[in-house]
């Protein structure tokens, strides 16, 4: 399927493209709620993300001053929050109480006391979230983060959520509504609380953007409630941070900074689906292949006026500590890395059949993270050592290309898609089962093009026995012994196995442009 099909059904599967939220802010308000007269829901000016927005002067019911500091933006009652049954303000993890309840809210539909706000998520198309990706959407995101060997870089976890949380840990059943509740949940909650209109909010921690401070309810009965940390001029996007005071923030005084969420940026592109903008924050760790951990490094970056990334500050295992430098083996590591990084870019980036595999959302947001997590790998090693990488001149990658170069398809129209179902497709470790229902065929290599197969083949050839083990330190070897046993044949056709889930993007908490 093109991306052009793709971007078709992406239109016609977003029943919520015009949605401006009114109803949701009536049942608020009918049911004593408040939310800002000067607020909208809708889509930003470019049409391109949904999100928050104070109202410009020409729209009706707007008075000129936008919103002013300290004025509540939004305050949603106990009633419309839906909350666990034993709702603790200190349950920070996901809580299957809370997660059956809102599956719940979702089997009901129209008969929910929620239904605005259920109804809402249920119309937000699929695919957002790695862990909802395509297959080979997957298998690319491993290659890049080196997960398909070894245990790589972060984020971790990342692919098998659903099973490994809301089937396995929470006994849930795998249905299309159960998986949609418990994305719509896991990109949402605000410790294990579904506030609505609040999580309508977007993220940044560019302190000229962020311009709110939510307060959660602190015992049952209590309202969750938003405000305005400065003046927000009419037309400007009300921000929230996803994040707000982690290890590398902007300044540590801070006086809104009530609560500490550790979460990088590479967390944040795991549960929301996007790579956020600057400022970044990456939490690297070095693991034996056993799993030990060798080292670790909190990276803090920021983008000059040029546009470029450079580190702020280092920080070794959660320490504020300016002067703490990497030190020379981890050094070594993360140019392993950066060497791998910019190989797979120049191999992989310009290869059409393998773009057109997977629904364009997947392709750009893999390439945007790689190049967030390469560019802060480089960063970091520049600071550490005063010099900059020097990458092998046999291993170009490809230039940086616009995003007209992205949808190019002319180039590499004859590589087979062979390639894609051989290669990139297959789940991680069938090595039982390929001696016993599928004789491998050595010579379908000689058949690829080697600009491409050279990069994927050399990896795919070893032994994946133990790789499950490796791939996530927080393991749970049921999930990865329960994809790993899945047929092959469901991986034959990588075009047309997808193609119920080229869905567009939802537009949802964190749908940042």
């Amino acid at each position: 399927m093109t991306d052009a099909t793709c971007d078709e059904d992406h239109k016609i599967a977003d029943k919520n493209i015009a949605y401006d939220g009114s109803d949701l802010i009536e049942w608020i308000t009918s049911n004593g709620g408040f939310i800002h007269p000067n607020t909208r829901i809708g889509l930003d000016p470019t049409g391109q993300y949904r999100g928050v927005f104070v109202k410009s002067v020409e729209e009706e019911g707007d008075t000129s001053g936008g919103i002013e500091k300290d004025a509540i933006i939004a305050e949603i009652p106990w009633d419309l929050i839906i909350k666990p049954p034993n709702y603790r303000s200190n349950d920070f993890g996901t809580n299957c109480d809370a997660l059956h309840e809102f599956y719940h809210q979702f089997q009901l539909g129209d008969e929910s006391k929620y239904a605005p706000y259920i109804n809402y998520m249920k119309n937000q198309p699929d695919g957002r979230i790695p862990s909802e990706w395509s297959k080979v959407g997957k298998k690319l995101l491993r290659k890049i983060l080196d997960q398909d060997r070894t245990i790589g870089l972060p984020p971790f976890n990342a692919l098998y959520r659903f099973e490994q949380t809301w089937m396995n840990k929470c006994n849930g059943e795998d249905t299309p509504l159960a998986r949609s509740a418990f994305f719509q949940f896991t990109s949402r909650d605000e410790d294990n609380l579904m506030a609505p209109f609040f999580d309508m909010t977007n993220h940044s921690n560019d302190p000229k953007k962020l311009n709110t401070i939510s307060t959660k309810p602190n015992r049952k009965g209590r309202p969750f409630t938003m405000r305005a940390t400065r003046d927000i001029a009419t037309g400007e996007q009300i921000i929230n941070s996803y994040n707000r005071c982690h290890s590398c923030w902007f300044d540590e005084k801070y006086e809104d900074c009530e609560t500490q969420d550790f979460r990088g940026t590479d967390h944040l592109f795991l549960q929301f689906g996007f790579v956020e903008d600057s400022p970044q924050f990456f939490h690297i760790p070095q693991y034996e292949e056993d799993g030990t951990l060798l080292d670790d490094m909190t990276i803090c970056l920021d983008r000059n006026d040029r546009g470029e990334v450079f580190v702020t500050r280092f920080g070794e295992n959660g320490s504020r500590e300016e002067d703490e430098l990497p030190g020379t083996e981890y050094l070594m590591w993360l140019n392993e890395h950066l060497q791998r990084l910019h190989h797979l870019k120049g191999s992989l980036y310009h290869d059409s059949a393998l773009k057109k595999s997977m629904p364009s959302y997947e392709w750009d947001m893999t390439w945007t993270y790689h190049d967030a997590i390469f560019n802060a790998i480089s960063a970091a090693f520049e600071k550490a050592t005063g010099d900059a990488p020097v990458f092998d001149s046999k291993q170009e990658p490809a230039p940086r290309t616009s995003d007209d170069d992205l949808k190019d398809d002319s180039k590499d129209e004859d590589i087979e898609m062979a390639f894609i179902e051989d290669v990139i497709a297959p789940v991680e470790d069938d090595s039982d089962k390929d001696s016993e229902d599928e004789p491998s065929d050595d010579s379908a290599d000689d058949e690829q093009p080697d600009s491409c197969m050279d990069d994927l083949d050399d990896d795919e050839s070893e032994d994946d026995s133990d790789k499950d083990s490796e791939d996530e330190p927080l393991d749970d070897s049921a999930v990865d012994e329960q994809q790993d046993s899945e047929d092959d044949s469901d991986l034959e056709d990588s075009s047309s196995d997808d193609e119920g889930e080229m869905m567009p993007p939802r537009i949802l908490k964190g749908a940042e442009g």
